[in-house]
């Protein structure tokens, strides 16, 4: 969607930082989310949204197969021309994580066609936000300097809508305790380059995961 990669590339600010990741564990991630998540649903986009997408996977505050089936429901009922059971669909992955890039951006396209611009300029606050947290992490071009993705699932949004790059191959690698996706892409004037993306976060989400349903807190 151009007029998103527009509003993406006005806030592309290339920060070379060294990036250093502590998650906290299940059950304090959970919290952290909670409190965060009702701040944003409050209207205040001014919190630290890396924390936020961190605390939502590593907190596991849905059922990641129920998010899968409703990701996959939603761009496929968007692809159909269905764009009020679309925009449903994204509600209820919004309700159940308020972190989730594809929510967001299932519901933005499913807005910009139902012509209703003033949520549609909503989810676009949220969409930038939540990429403006991911390219300040970093700039991609080394393990030193990768951008921050809390799941593969941010990985492939990033280079979609704030890159606008054609996915190549990956391979992932450990170095110097962390992890990383190596991704080879293709820009649109066909040039070819390898960008980085720190995956810890998914070392951590299996344990998560078993500690989440085995304890089943409520969902915030």
């Amino acid at each position: 969607m151009k007029f998103f990669r527009i509003a993406a590339a006005a806030i592309f600010i290339s920060l070379a930082v060294s990036f250093s990741f502590a998650a906290d564990k299940q059950e304090e991630s959970f919290a952290k989310y909670a409190e965060l998540a009702a701040k944003v649903r409050g209207g205040d986009l001014n919190i630290d949204w890396q924390a936020l997408r961190v605390a939502a996977v590593i907190g596991v505050v849905t059922d990641p197969q129920v998010e899968f089936q409703n990701t996959q429901k939603g761009y496929a009922t968007l692809g159909e021309g269905k764009f009020e059971d679309a925009l449903k669909i994204a509600r209820e992955i919004e309700d159940n994580d308020i972190a989730n890039g594809d929510g967001h951006y299932i519901a933005l396209a499913a807005l910009d066609k139902l012509g209703r611009p003033d949520e549609l300029e909503l989810e676009r606050k949220f969409l930038a936000a939540f990429f403006q947290s991911m390219i300040k992490s970093g700039d991609g071009k080394s393990a030193k300097t990768a951008w921050f993705a809390a799941s593969i699932r941010e990985e492939y949004l990033f280079m979609q809508l704030v890159l606008n790059v054609q996915f190549k191959e990956q391979h992932s690698m450990s170095k110097d305790g962390h992890y990383y996706d190596v991704v080879a892409v293709k820009d649109e004037n066909g040039k070819e380059k390898v960008i980085w993306f720190n995956t810890d976060t998914d070392f951590q989400r299996m344990d998560a995961i078993t500690e989440r349903f085995n304890h089943q807190p409520n969902k915030p």
